[in-house]
């Protein structure tokens, strides 16, 4: 059974959001949607959701797909979000948040865990949730990087997330070098 603080997390993370308003006011980032919907509803092993981005202009090409299992972490204050890949090619799953039950003809054991990618949220003391990945944890080859990493602010209507690609170096390779991606919720699921 999920704790307080895990479901609290996965029902912040569900919902449609866009950085739209951003976008319009620092053109150095782009318009994207972002859509996390709640699956495997039943199941005993945790919160499930299937997490689709896309450019604001093309969203039913989505250029990142991903199943988040949100658990409690390793301590009472903790929360992990637990990253997999889909199998196959992911664009055959393009628009599944928008279907009844996402994801039905899944199940977990298919998926790919990515291995260093967990997120691990803490509650700060304005109640929002923040968390990162593992430093140089995360390995990747997306775009000629060697590892990325994730820090990510959650709050029941936002989500403030800054992705970045490193080479084996150090050197960052993509991702804003400015600050995260501030998307605000348009809806619930």
């Amino acid at each position: 059974m999920p704790s307080m603080n895990s479901s609290e997390v996965a029902t912040a993370m569900a919902g449609s959001y866009s950085n739209a308003a951003q976008a319009h006011v620092d053109t150095s980032f782009q318009s994207l949607t972002l859509h996390m919907r709640a699956i495997w509803v039943d199941r005993a092993d945790g919160l499930w959701l299937y997490v689709e981005q896309s450019l604001a202009t093309t969203p039913e090409k989505p250029y990142r797909q991903r199943v988040y299992q949100v658990v409690d972490g390793l301590d009472a204050t903790s929360v992990e979000c637990r990253i997999f890949d889909l199998p196959g090619h992911p664009l055959q799953f393009a628009g599944a948040w928008s279907e009844d039950r996402p994801l039905d003809s899944l199940t977990p054991d298919l998926l790919s865990p990515r291995e260093g990618c967990t997120i691990t949220l803490r509650r700060d003391a304005l109640g929002e949730w923040l968390g990162t990945t593992a430093q140089n944890e995360c390995a990747t080859t997306y775009h000629g990087a060697s590892y990325a990493t994730t820090t990510l602010t959650l709050t029941q209507r936002a989500a403030k997330s800054w992705d970045r690609g490193y080479d084996s170096s150090g050197k960052q390779v993509w991702g804003s070098t400015t600050g995260p991606y501030d998307f605000v919720k348009s809806s619930k699921p």
